[in-house]
């Protein structure tokens, strides 16, 4: 018979090659190529053991009758043998509503000579990804299916496919919920376990791979599960976007393998921990009920999203005690803010050398009426993991910036102060513009509010924490990153954040025997390389004056920890300024170590270390005799960015692959290195490729030393090519045009803008960069004179919903204090490849 099941979610898709994609990941128990060309078949995979076939590979034509007289049950014979004729299938195949597919339902010979029924779905030609003439036939085992029809199992089949979700083939989550209560209800004596699991961070999961894999992926695991379901005597549901649900007898199914299956449905597309499955489980108790069993297996799988290594969580009574206590801190955290139970403590950042105060760290403190406090060790992750933790954080901020204000008002020194910004408070709201409104608000100059990023809210999404470093730099605040070392940063990630200061732990110095020679690498090597980039490092954790002495002896200026201050309260601090020897209002300045120590990069305990290699980059030492420069030593990272198949051979005389210009830059740039020790000189550089082409390399020479008539030089490498191509490309288009360019994006519900070029730079004062960071930040605004303001606006917004191009005239702000005129020509595209929906030009009249 013709069945109606597998195929119905490909129905009226428009990419009908993803059947065969879908079929050839499913669990088939059978397959079989037919070659209607060669009038031949063969059994590519075969279930061992399960179906009667004597003969796996042979003459189709005589196969197929052979089949419809031994091995089909009479009753479906017939149906069988007008289906697979060679002479007519193709036709009826493409006849189908989804053409050249065929699905239906027989009864086939087990190897116990029993009848069993499996879903046959077959798949011919070029529209489905395989070559003409050529079909393959899918065997899906459906016996348990048949057995639900027939009422022969715990659970009925449902007889109407309306009430299932047409993606998953599974029922939704009102009907599945009501069948779980009949089978408890009907089944008390069972014992039984309540799964619920999803897919993590699957809506960036269709960002990446798009929709349709994304349902492809819905669709499989649907499939799947439905099997397991039928197979266990339970049942499956689909709960909307990524979540399931299945009610199975405890023990019928192992979830060790349910969590493969559910990865391979995800791996294949080459993804691995950021979309790793999350499974709950929960068992029924007597008198149990299908929502107090769903809320146990959904609690129990929150707790599996916190861990990557156990991704597999079973219901235990103390995450329900757990979960309550978090609440009750909720709850506890609201009242405190408007109790004024939240205050800020402070501790001092002082000058190693002198011990004089030149700033200081905001740290949150919870003090009850009692006066017993809450440590921030219990409430500050629980704000952090339920995403409260930028309500801490503003009131925190105003709270500084209010004493501060107070302490200019009574003349007591203005100790600048650092407040922490978390990763949740970029990604919730706008740092730089509620930190610019706080100064504003209580008139503060700029240098008493600094900032303080984590090493970790970097790494979350670099992109991000650039604009937003880059935004507060331009408005005039320090920026410092904090726990540097604690995580998986490079002085890449520092170069590219342009940071004023850089704070890491003292912890490797909190080492044991076995491991302090270790930490003290580590430590030297990252001080050593922050001077490189002439950024002061404040020290903190620091106890004792053995750690004091040796951080200072590395170049260490300034230092937070016990050994000076602890954390203060605001009296305590005050008491602390009101001594004017006791302050340094110098702040953090870089001041060069003269014994700075680059020879200390040769150590080949450090120089070889897995660490220092991916703080360092790609490096190398150079050896120059005014002529010729050969590479003498390298590490990993540098092979790896060069990347060309001869690279041995490019190791002498590397000038010889540069361009005649560039040699000449290489070589005085070396000399400016020499003459500069310290701080060395840096050049881009051209080296060809094997193709023909060319790489470009940002390096930074350092001067080492001379022996028999060669210098040596340390030299750290970046590869820059689509950079300064990129660059070139813009600067090239801006030359030639007397107009500026701009693309408005739609892109994931925002829109955004990119500036191609930017030919008006000196008439509009300001470079490309600077426009598109202006654009999108909203404050190119206020360059437009305020009587064409909203006229522009409501044009542009017009536009954008008619579709409609259009142009106007409109007076522009110079930062001279002078106006111009400019014409705005704006033509809407459609273009979704690249997004772009207009392409704006901006000409002056």
């Amino acid at each position: 018979m013709q069945s109606k099941g597998m195929l119905d979610f490909f129905k009226n898709r428009n990419k009908p090659v993803s059947v065969l994609d879908f079929l050839e990941h499913s669990s088939y128990d059978d397959l079989i190529e037919i070659d209607l060309n060669e009038n031949r078949y063969k059994f590519v995979y075969n279930v061992a053991d399960k179906y009667y076939a004597p003969v796996t590979a042979g003459v189709y034509s005589e196969f197929y009758r052979y089949a419809a007289d031994h091995m089909i049950h009479p009753d479906d014979a017939g149906f069988y043998a007008d289906v697979m004729n060679p002479d007519t299938i193709l036709q009826r195949m493409a006849e189908e509503e989804l053409r050249d597919t065929f699905e239906f339902c027989f009864r086939t010979t087990d190897m116990k000579k029993g009848w069993r029924w499996i879903d046959s779905i077959l798949l011919a030609g070029p529209r489905h990804g395989l070559p003409k003439g050529i079909i393959r036939c899918y065997i899906f085992d459906i016996q348990n299916i048949k057995d639900r029809e027939e009422g022969l199992t715990l659970v009925a089949r449902e007889e109407s496919t309306l009430l299932l979700d047409p993606l998953t083939g599974l029922k939704r989550e009102k009907d599945y919920f009501h069948s779980v209560e009949e089978l408890l209800k009907a089944h008390p004596e069972q014992k039984w376990m309540m799964v619920v699991f999803d897919i993590e961070q699957f809506k960036m999961f269709n960002e990446w791979y798009g929709r349709e894999a994304g349902d492809m992926v819905l669709a499989r695991i649907g499939a799947g599960i439905r099997k397991d379901a039928e197979r266990t005597n339970g049942l499956a549901g689909y709960l909307g976007n990524d979540d399931y649900s299945m009610f199975l007898p405890a023990g019928s199914l192992q979830m060790e393998e349910l969590f493969n299956n559910l990865h391979k449905a995800i791996m294949r597309y080459g993804v691995s921990v950021g979309f790793l499955p999350a499974i709950g489980v929960s068992y029924s108790k007597e008198e149990d009920t299908v929502m107090r069993l769903y809320d146990e297996a959904s609690l129990a799988m929150r707790n599996a999203k916190t861990n990557f290594k156990n991704r597999i969580r079973y219901f235990d009574p103390s995450m329900y005690t757990k979960i309550a206590s978090d609440y009750q801190i909720l709850s506890d955290f609201q009242s405190a803010l408007k109790n004024n139970e939240i205050i800020f403590y402070l501790q001092p950042q002082c000058r190693a050398s002198t011990a004089s105060i030149v700033g200081a760290e905001a740290l949150a403190r919870w003090v009850k009426p009692d006066g017993t406090m809450i440590s921030p060790l219990v409430f500050v992750p629980v704000l952090e993991k339920y995403g409260f933790i930028p309500d801490l954080d503003k009131f925190i901020w105003e709270e500084v910036c209010r004493w501060l204000k107070s302490c200019e008002t009574r003349g007591l020194p203005l100790v600048p102060v650092s407040v922490n910004v978390s990763a949740v408070d970029i990604f919730t709201f706008n740092v730089p513009e509620y930190i610019q409104f706080l100064v504003e608000k209580y008139q503060l100059p700029k240098k008493a509010l600094k900032v303080e990023i984590t090493e970790s809210a970097c790494a979350d999404d670099p992109e991000k924490m650039q604009a937003v470093v880059r935004e507060l730099r331009n408005n005039g605040f320090m920026v410092l990153m904090d726990d540097f070392g604690s995580g998986y940063s490079s002085l890449n990630m520092l170069f590219e954040l342009n940071i004023d200061v850089l704070k890491m732990e003292a912890h490797f110095l909190h080492m044991d025997e076995d491991t302090i020679e270790k930490g003290i690498h580590i430590l030297e090597s990252i001080v050593y390389m922050a001077k490189s980039m002439r950024l002061p490092v404040i020290v903190e954790g620091v106890e004792n004056q053995g750690q004091k002495e040796y951080l200072q002896s590395l170049g260490c200026q300034y230092i937070q920890g016990y050994y000076f201050y602890k954390p203060l309260t605001i009296a305590d601090f005050e008491d602390l300024i009101s001594n004017p020897f006791n302050v340094d209002d110098n702040g953090f300045v870089f001041i060069a170590n003269e014994e700075f120590r680059v020879r200390e990069f040769l150590n080949d305990a450090v120089y070889s270390d897995a660490m220092l290699n991916n703080i360092l980059g790609p490096a190398a030492i150079y050896s120059w005799d005014k002529e010729d420069v050969d590479i003498i030593r390298f590490n990993h990272k540098f092979q790896e960015a060069v990347d060309v198949p001869d690279f041995s051979e490019r190791l002498e005389r590397i000038q010889r692959f540069m361009p005649p210009a560039d040699r000449k830059l290489m070589y005085s740039t070396m000399e400016k290195a020499r003459l500069d020790r310290m701080n060395g000189a840096s050049a881009v550089m051209s080296f060809g490729r094997v193709d023909g082409t060319y790489s470009r390399f940002w390096i930074h020479f350092y001067y080492l030393d001379e022996a028999e008539g060669r210098m040596r030089f340390y030299g750290s490498a970046r590869d820059v090519t689509e950079l300064t191509n990129l660059n070139r490309h813009m600067d090239l288009l801006s030359r030639f045009l007397s107009e500026c360019v701009i693309f408005q994006v739609y892109n994931h519900g925002i829109y955004s803008f990119r500036v191609a070029a930017q030919g008006l730079e000196q008439e509009m004062q300001v470079s490309r960069e600077e426009l598109e960071l202006e654009l999108n930040s909203g404050k190119f605004i206020r360059r437009i004179a305020q009587k064409d303001r909203k006229r522009i606006v409501r044009l542009g917004v017009n536009a954008i919903k008619k579709k409609e191009d259009f142009s106007a005239t409109f007076t522009m702000n110079l930062a001279d204090g002078n106006t111009k005129d400019f014409l705005l020509k704006a033509d809407m595209v459609e273009d979704p490849i690249s997004d772009v929906k207009c392409i704006l030009s901006v000409h002056c009249k």
